[in-house]
């Protein structure tokens, strides 16, 4: 990683931020996705110095977004990564199935904290009259605020409102989402498959309370095929609010 003194651009009154190296992509092999390294060379033809870039909100911005968007990617890695450890170990199953579900948990609560940080840049960028307890995707006055202040910049991000809804309901019924282990053993028997011991209810009308008693029809999903289906629509998202941050900047020079 390089740092103010030994990095050229920097030197020579360029001022790329690497605010994608102060995230967990840092820490792992995952490649930045393009859209955030793309906006950080808008930044650099932008900014001329550190002072400059380092106190405009849009670099905060872009940062706490692609911060988030590691969390979520770094909890599917370590999802994953449980079931490729533990396969000798006499415990394995039960091991990958309490890692499965606490990674799942961490997971979701990085979803939910990227979209209120998305939800949060376009309110700052498009002044919507909107407090920070209110300033979130699930709120329909977000929506109604961000037609009437920007009806272009709405339209763009409508087509995204039935992945959010989805994903929303899902970090919010983590209770009736993420079973107990013994609710599968109950349903599968305690020597199931290991693969049917990772998964998790994909139905929202099984309560918590019912299921001692769950129904043979309840639909069952793993982890990692929600991530394959969301992982897509987080970097649509992802890639829409750097375009929007790009040309806020851009304006404001």
């Amino acid at each position: 990683m390089q740092t103010r003194t030994d990095n050229p651009d920097f030197l020579y009154g360029h001022m790329k931020t690497y605010f994608y190296e102060r995230t967990a992509y840092h820490l792992s092999d995952q490649p930045v996705p393009s859209c955030f390294t793309r906006l950080d060379e808008n930044f650099d033809r932008q900014f001329a110095s550190f002072e400059e870039a380092y106190t405009h909100p849009c670099v905060v911005m872009a940062e706490s977004l692609c911060a988030r968007m590691a969390d979520v990617e770094m909890y599917a890695f370590l999802i994953e990564d449980a079931r490729k450890r533990h396969t000798v170990d006499p415990k394995a199953e039960e091991k990958v199935a309490i890692l499965t579900r606490s990674f799942l948990t961490g997971y979701l609560g990085a979803g939910r904290a990227l979209l209120d940080v998305g939800a949060a840049v376009l309110a700052a960028l498009y002044e919507l009259p909107l407090d920070n307890a209110n300033c979130t995707f699930a709120n329909g006055e977000f929506w109604h605020q961000l037609v009437a202040k920007a009806p272009n910049t709405h339209r763009r991000y409508h087509p995204l409102r039935l992945f959010l809804t989805e994903f929303l309901r899902w970090s919010m019924e983590t209770a009736h989402r993420i079973p107990p282990i013994m609710v599968v053993e109950n349903q599968f028997g305690k020597y199931a498959p290991r693969d049917i011991k990772l998964q998790v209810i994909d139905d929202s009308h099984l309560t918590l309370a019912g299921m001692s008693q769950v129904p043979l029809q309840v639909h069952w999903i793993d982890p990692l095929r929600l991530h394959d289906r969301w992982k897509p629509q987080f970097m649509i998202l992802c890639e829409k609010i750097c375009v929007d941050l790009e040309k806020h900047v851009e304006r404001a020079q």
